[in-house]
């Protein structure tokens, strides 16, 4: 991994494609015995998007929104990818979520080509180093068609943005689309190209399980041997020993009556 992030951050930001086809598409290719260059999964987008309908939403107002607030957001994302972002409305209204028909209820750039190229170079290389407390990426968050998301709580994270200056905080997804067919074809792309991904513990996690299994049974296997061979008294029902001990309780009370009837 440590190898990989080196070669992202040697490559030109002027050429980032052409080191992408030439080093980390051949690779990838033999990692997964595809020989053909155009069969190789590759970055098709880069989706960024902010959901707006708690932050921008006027204090004191159950449907109002700030439209201030709506504007800075918006130019952080346009600070951060270099592209104005679009705004989406809501296409009907539904009174428990306080929503009106029309309201904005997020902002999204959508990057290609060489601009998403620039975008996972920064973000591998610069934000996610910068997350606080980061663990590694999940290995859960691919969508089952080679698509990856990213949910991050912090935009300051990225080099655009400086954070004395930022008013509020606010989080940003980010969704990488790319052109695998499963998402063991999506994370070789990624691996390759720096992501770092948490370490997949579920073989260790299935032989661990499987060890303590064995164990179980061996030593079942053993408490019955002994159990045959006289060496361990078997114990008996709660049901059974209950009901055992109420009889003793009864003899011993009738041997008592007739004690005292003597």
């Amino acid at each position: 991994m440590g190898k990989t992030i080196q070669r992202i951050n040697k490559m030109n930001p002027t050429d980032l494609s052409a080191t992408v086809k030439k080093e980390i598409l051949p690779k990838v290719g033999k990692e997964l015995g595809i020989k053909n260059l155009h069969a190789i999964p590759q970055i098709s987008k880069v989706k960024v998007s902010v959901g707006v309908g708690k932050i921008a939403r006027k204090s004191g107002s159950s449907n109002a929104m700030d439209e201030g607030m709506l504007e800075k957001i918006s130019k952080n994302i346009a600070t951060i990818t270099g592209q104005k972002p679009r705004t989406h409305k809501s296409k009907k209204a539904i009174s428990n979520f306080k929503l009106r028909e029309g309201m904005v209820i997020g902002l999204s750039v959508t990057l290609r080509g060489n601009r998403a190229l620039d975008f996972i170079n920064k973000l591998v290389n610069i934000a996610i180093p910068r997350v606080r407390d980061f663990r590694g990426l999940s290995l859960k968050s691919f969508d089952g068609n080679g698509n990856y998301s990213i949910g991050l709580k912090d935009y300051t994270v990225f080099p655009e943005v400086k954070p004395e200056d930022a008013e509020f905080v606010h989080g940003i997804e980010i969704t990488i689309c790319t052109t695998a067919n499963s998402d063991e074809e999506a994370k070789a792309l990624l691996a390759a190209l720096g992501f770092p991904f948490q370490k997949d513990t579920s073989k260790e996690d299935s032989a661990e399980k499987a060890r303590k299994e064995a164990e179980k049974e061996a030593r079942a296997a053993a408490e019955e041997a002994a159990k045959a061979e006289g060496l361990i008294k078997e114990e008996k029902p709660k049901e059974e020993a209950a009901s055992e001990e109420d009889e003793d309780s009864e003899k011993s009370k009738e041997k008592d009556s007739q004690d005292s009837k003597k």
